[in-house]
């Protein structure tokens, strides 16, 4: 019998084990050998009024599904389909619940992909309708990311991979927990668990809190893009080592394994707009990262040179701001990683607190793109 994997729990079980629930009485209905044989129909017997059991069937259909060690729904799309969990990690003020927010919409509305992207749960709904309300409609950030991390569980399917009937689906689960528990060891964090399982890392880094960026850039700039506030500095590579020490933890491996991780990593520095206006003599107007245009050729294949030359170009530009030992650190930790460079408004605020008064998001799908190509889901 296939095993799955609970999105939320991260248990990994035989399907056979999952208990089914008919919303008609409540009642849990056995599982069956086969799970394939769906619909499952209540095995149950209605109740009187007073809450006697009779003899008559229920004739509900158990059609909730739920895990066996943690009592959540489970979306049905995510039982039958292959999962790909994303951990999001970063620090605090990096913005990924603003990159993550704006990346789904356009990989939502951005035709030329053809992705659908649809949400399998009303939490994971419930929480982009906000984020996207506060971005696009009322121009404010979202609140800052609080507590446990929130699994947020989508369904993507493939339109371009399409084979008669058969459209490529996944379940598209994203791991996003509060910047600062990336900042220290705590093992008994449960974003341990979704690192551990995940195929793919994206880890955010502000620029911002680097002093040879922070001196380049405008004093109200850098106010406006953090929120009203000077932001702390904080040394790049310190950080970079702290935030590996504790995905080995979590995978497994222990800070000290000299191993290198195998999960492919996008290393993407948020916030990209304010570094390509200070520093236009490392970005020129022919730079690679400068492009708008989707990154996808007309048979809609990712353009992988495209990402390996912003890449070179972000990896020089570190050089050439004395930050070159955190490609070292790196190096020396992924086996393979890309860095990318993103704005999630398209544009530093104007006001503090305030998003842009349009929001035109740069380059924001590249990470995402290269690690679903990484899955082999995109050609």
């Amino acid at each position: 019998m296939s095993k799955f994997t609970c999105p939320y729990c991260q248990k990994k079980y035989s399907k056979s084990k999952i208990p089914y629930v008919c919303p008609n009485c409540g009642e849990k209905t056995e599982p069956t050998f086969f799970i394939y044989t769906e619909p499952i129909k209540c095995k149950h017997f209605r109740k009187d009024q007073a809450g006697n059991q009779t003899n008559v069937p229920c004739g509900g259909t158990a059609t909730i599904r739920l895990c066996p060690y943690c009592n959540r729904e489970i979306p049905r799309d995510a039982i039958y389909t292959p999962n790909l969990p994303f951990s999001i990690i970063g620090v605090s003020t990096s913005g990924k619940t603003n990159y993550i927010t704006v990346m789904l919409h356009e990989l939502s509305a951005t035709s030329g992909l053809r992705l659908a992207l649809t949400p399998e749960t009303n939490a994971t709904r419930k929480l982009q309708n906000e984020n996207y309300e506060h971005i696009y409609k009322e121009h404010t950030p979202p609140p800052a990311t609080q507590g446990a991390p929130k699994a947020q569980i989508w369904k993507i399917s493939n339109l371009s991979r399409r084979v008669g009937n058969r459209v490529p689906s996944y379940t598209f689960t994203i791991f996003d927990g509060a910047g600062e528990d990336h900042e220290r060891i705590d093992p008994h964090s449960d974003i341990y668990l979704y690192i551990r399982n995940s195929k793919a890392i994206i880890l955010a880094v502000d620029p911002l809190i680097i002093p040879n960026v922070r001196k380049r850039v405008d004093a109200n700039v850098r106010r406006n893009s953090l929120g009203g506030s000077e932001g702390a500095e904080k040394d790049a590579s310190e950080v970079m080592v702290r935030v590996i020490d504790y995905i080995k933890n979590a995978i497994g491996g222990g800070a000290k394994n000299n191993k290198r991780i195998t999960v492919p990593t996008a290393v993407v520095f948020t916030k990209f707009d304010v570094v390509l206006d200070a520093f236009r003599d490392n970005f020129g107007d022919g730079a690679a990262i400068r492009n708008r245009d989707l990154p996808i050729r007309s048979d809609v294949t990712i353009n992988l040179e495209e990402f390996n030359n912003i890449h070179g170009e972000i990896k020089q530009w570190l050089e050439d701001i004395k930050e070159g030992s955190v490609d070292n650190i790196l190096y020396a930790n992924f086996k393979e990683y890309r860095y990318f460079g993103v704005s999630s408004y398209g544009g530093s605020p104007k006001k503090n607190g305030m998003t842009p008064d349009e929001i035109k998001p740069m380059r924001v799908l590249d990470p995402i793109l290269w690690l679903f190509k990484k899955a082999n889901f995109v050609k």
